[in-house]
């Protein structure tokens, strides 16, 4: 480190799993490991403030909720008062406000920063203001066309910074405790799993339903494949009812989400995810190259930012259920295909998207802001 050790304050008053929240523990991890005092701020007993603990993180605790926001703005005027804090880096949208006022009241000069995690628009104030009083990240190439498109003020103050994962919890190869858990899954040892891991929210989830017309194509074909989709949301009676329909219950299932998710990785053999929704940025297609596992994904947004077609897995349109299936098929059928594109994967994520990278090029950020007059 090339510096003195920075105070910085991360703001996520929700915390309670998902991507953003992973990226915003990921960072302080990162920050805290190349030396600063990192601080989060997040709602008691909220999943990763437990998680953050459990990993040696300061915690402080701001309210979930509270009328006008007034009780988060007192309670970061507080940590900031008390831990002199150089910069205030908040995560979800509704939190980029009290955040900047509480650092503005403050009068010690603490600068803010803000992450833009989604392809939402900025709405309201911020379209017209946030980058008079903020410098906002990035976390992919999609995501900073939408905010250079749409806010207001000095263009220098959008930075580009992508997610980054802790490769040190993936399992790149099949170990005793992920037999296991193929066994739990009632995997054979024999099959290959292809599997879609994420929310199935309606109307469109993460193409689930896509994915099971997919499985549909060639089930007979390869007698040996199984398919899975792990999550959770409103549509799981529905996706139970079109694998019963698609005549798939003895090759395909839903399973809940897994807390384990390094064993989920390395236990599959195909990570699908055929979203026809936008993302900002596609995590889990990284966690699963980095474990090994080729990719098949849609591209879109995001997404087509993390792996390069043909050389790590497939991008294909949204919503093409016949390129779905002949890409499924390809992999199916493949065995030194699937190997080739996993080991490549696996070289390109591990060197542009580790939690090290997010790290030193967001501290890089803090400095700038730091020394700017």
């Amino acid at each position: 480190m090339n510096s003195a050790p920075l105070r910085i304050l991360q703001v996520n008053s929700i915390f309670n799993g998902g991507g953003v929240d992973n990226q915003t523990l990921n960072l302080a991890a990162g920050l805290h490991a190349l030396g600063d005092d990192v601080t989060i701020a997040a709602p008691a007993g909220s999943r990763y403030e437990i998680l953050a603990r459990n990993a040696g993180l300061k915690t402080e605790n701001v309210p979930n909720r509270s009328a006008l926001k007034l009780g988060l703005i007192r309670r970061c005027i507080q940590i900031i008062r008390a831990k002199k804090i150089q910069i205030i880096h908040v995560h979800q949208g509704r939190d980029y406000w009290p955040c900047i006022i509480a650092a503005r009241l403050t009068g010690i000069g603490t600068r803010v920063v803000a992450t833009r995690h989604l392809m939402m628009k900025p709405r309201g104030l911020s379209r017209k203001l946030l980058l008079r009083f903020a410098d906002v990240i990035a976390v992919s190439r999609a995501v900073e066309d939408v905010v250079r498109a749409h806010l207001q003020g000095p263009a220098e103050r959008i930075h580009l910074i992508y997610c980054g994962t802790d490769f040190s919890k993936i399992l790149p190869t099949r170990t005793p405790a992920v037999e296991k858990f193929r066994e739990r899954m009632s995997w054979p040892a024999d099959s290959i799993v292809l599997a879609v891991i994420g929310t199935f929210h309606p109307p469109l989830g993460k193409g689930q339903m896509e994915f099971l017309a997919a499985a549909a194509s060639l089930k007979n074909e390869f007698p040996h494949a199984r398919f899975a989709i792990i999550g959770y949301g409103e549509m799981e009676a529905e996706l139970k009812t079109r694998i019963g329909a698609l005549g798939l219950g003895n090759v395909a299932a839903v399973h809940p989400f897994q807390d384990e998710i390094s064993l989920c990785m390395s236990a599959i053999d195909v990570l699908v995810h055929p979203t026809r929704k936008g993302e900002a940025f596609g995590l889990v297609t990284v966690e699963a190259l980095a474990s090994g596992r080729p990719v098949i994904a849609s591209r879109k947004d995001g997404l087509a930012e993390c792996f390069v077609d043909g050389e790590h897995g497939f991008l294909l349109p949204p919503g093409d259920v016949p390129a779905l299936t002949n890409a499924m098929r390809t992999l199916l059928q493949d065995p030194e295909l699937r190997q080739r594109f996993a080991q490549a994967g696996s070289a390109h994520v591990r060197a542009k998207f580790s939690r090290e990278e997010l790290a030193r090029q967001t501290r890089e950020l803090y400095l700038q802001l730091l020394r700017r007059a």
